[in-house]
């Protein structure tokens, strides 16, 4: 018998499926391991991202978006107090502390000028020729601003006074006078909150005895001296 060589094996379809299969699985283990092996091992797993990302977030004030943002939780918590609902009503006035000054330094005073002006048209249309009768005239339309049934400002209290006008410009005397009786405590009318003239208590029938304080031409008096009419 004469010698033939051995022919190499063929694959079957058998082989090339299990050929196919193995290197599958192989893959899928690669795969597997390159994903779990660095939460196993606790260590980050490299990011490799595009230069065009990485030089936008070299800019200033750009910031990656995060990887994962919170969904909102669907679970109510009642708060410890409850939050009324609005009634359509309008809320009560604040409460404002009024300013105070430090122990030992002295507020500040200052004096509106419209006040002051006011008060110095009624001084000058009252007593225009008696500085002195004007001041005590002023002190007068300061009681009736500190009583609670006349009004808050001098304009208010003025319908009282004949010779007030709110057009009226007083001279730079008057409005120091005012000043000088906004600024004072010592009232030299004892608390009046009327005054007139000798010319209008004659008219009116009042006898000067019946006034508080008298000084010069001037009667003054707590209380109106005739029925029920106020000036």
């Amino acid at each position: 018998m004469g010698y033939s060589p051995k022919r190499g094996k063929k694959l079957t379809p058998e082989g090339v499926f299990l050929f196919l299969g193995l290197f599958g699985f192989i893959v899928f283990i690669w795969i597997i391991a390159f994903l779990f092996l660095p939460l196993l091992t606790k260590r980050p797993m490299p990011v490799v991202l595009a230069p065009i990302i990485v030089e936008m977030a070299a800019t200033r004030g750009f910031v990656l978006p995060p990887t994962w943002t919170p969904s909102p939780t669907r679970e109510i918590i009642p708060t410890a107090t409850s939050t009324l609902a609005f009634d359509g009503l309008v809320p009560t006035r604040i409460y404002t502390p009024r300013a105070t000054s430090l122990p030992g330094l002295p507020m500040p005073f200052q004096v509106p000028k419209l006040t002051v002006l006011d008060l110095a048209r009624i001084m000058q249309g009252e007593s225009p020729g008696d500085k002195e009768a004007a001041y005590m005239v002023g002190w007068v339309a300061k009681n009736r601003l500190l009583h609670p049934s006349y009004g808050d400002t001098y304009a208010v209290v003025s319908h009282g006074f004949f010779g007030y006008r709110p057009d009226m410009s007083p001279s730079k005397e008057f409005m120091d006078i005012a000043r000088q009786v906004i600024k004072a405590r010592d009232d030299p009318t004892g608390g009046c909150l009327y005054a007139l003239s000798r010319t209008d208590i004659t008219n009116l029938g009042v006898p000067p005895s019946r006034a508080d304080v008298a000084f010069g031409e001037w009667f003054f008096f707590k209380t109106w001296p005739v029925g029920n009419r106020g000036r």
